[in-house]
């Protein structure tokens, strides 16, 4: 599948396998974004125990429905690298424990990487207005969603999404619909401070 790339820096995501979680995250990502009229920032994905190659999951790829069926069959997994992570303005893991595994390879990419659910959380207490215009809304989304996190409360478990490999349809649709709650989200911030649009106004 061809994953493009034309901002400074795009936007990586990760999960244990890349088969579920984050191909989800992917897609929804991507989609939320060029609804709101952004295809530009490139949106990838990759797994800390990935096998290069591997399809989704079966249910995973019906949660995404048919609108992206034929894309998401012809996805394929991949190892999360130093390569990917350097390249990546911001890191959304699955959960906590994807964190350190992506310090462990970039460490200076810790102020830059944050759960799905966290960086949601954490997007009210931005100062959006401060990033409109930024000619990497990437970065400076990630700059401002770690100012909020270190003013904040700590992770806890309400951040991570429950891995849904192995479990029925019904796991994987709990997994999607926080996922798909979570890139709106995102994306909202994205595109408010996006140069392009920003100077449509």
């Amino acid at each position: 599948m061809s994953r493009q790339r034309a901002e400074p820096h795009g936007i990586l995501i990760v999960c244990t396998a890349n088969r579920a979680r984050s191909v989800l995250a992917e897609f929804a990502l991507r989609e939320a974004l060029r609804v709101r009229g952004v295809d530009s920032i490139a949106v990838e994905s990759a797994g800390t125990w990935a096998v290069h190659g591997t399809p989704p999951m079966r249910h995973a790829i019906e949660v995404l429905g048919e609108q992206t069926a034929e894309q998401a069959a012809a996805f394929r997994s991949r190892p999360l690298t130093a390569e990917l992570i350097e390249n990546a303005g911001l890191v959304l893991c699955a959960e906590r424990a994807h964190r350190p595994d992506v310090v462990r390879l970039v460490p200076r990419a810790h102020r830059r990487t944050f759960t799905i659910l966290q960086a949601e959380r954490l997007i009210p207490d931005i100062h959006q207005d401060v990033a409109v215009g930024d000619p990497d809304i990437v970065v400076a989304l990630a700059a401002r969603l770690a100012a909020a996190r270190g003013a904040g409360v700590p992770s806890s478990d309400d951040d991570d999404i429950a891995d849904p490999a192995g479990g029925p349809l019904a796991d994987y649709e709990r997994a999607g619909a926080a996922i798909a709650r979570a890139t709106a989200a995102l994306a909202d911030a994205l595109v408010a401070g996006h140069p392009r649009l920003v100077a449509a106004q």
